[in-house]
């Protein structure tokens, strides 16, 4: 279970987790209820700007909060650590942030199932 830190977009910030295929995201404001979501309905993932995640906040009330705390990631990040942006199926998105070896867990299992999905396509046709 890898950590993924939501920063900004249609999920509450939050604590989340990627494992073998499933982010488990926070769900709701009390992050009592989570939401778990397939790689197979990731649209788009890339790395992004952390500042790209001030564009996707929601609330306006946390939008100088999330810059300061953007702007000390920034001061303390490493070359371990990446800000991505993810696109659902559903349109929904959200911004987050883990090391790198997590980031290219989930790139993995994207194409793993991308290449599952295709192979039973052919093998149904």
């Amino acid at each position: 279970m890898s950590k993924v830190n939501i920063l900004a977009g249609d999920f509450p910030r939050g604590t989340g987790y990627f494992t073998f295929r499933n982010f488990t995201l926070p769900g709701d404001q009390d992050h009592y209820l989570c939401e778990t979501v397939s790689v197979t309905q990731i649209e788009f993932i890339n790395t992004a700007n952390p500042k790209m995640a001030l564009l996707l906040n929601k609330d306006p009330a946390l939008a100088e909060e999330l810059q300061l705390e953007l702007e000390e990631k920034m001061k303390l990040a490493d070359d371990h650590e990446i800000f991505f942006m993810v696109r659902l199926a559903d349109q929904r998105r959200f911004i987050a942030e883990t090391d790198d070896v997590t980031f290219h867990k989930i790139k993995k299992s994207m194409k793993e199932s991308a290449s599952q999905e295709n192979s039973s396509i052919v093998s149904s046709a």
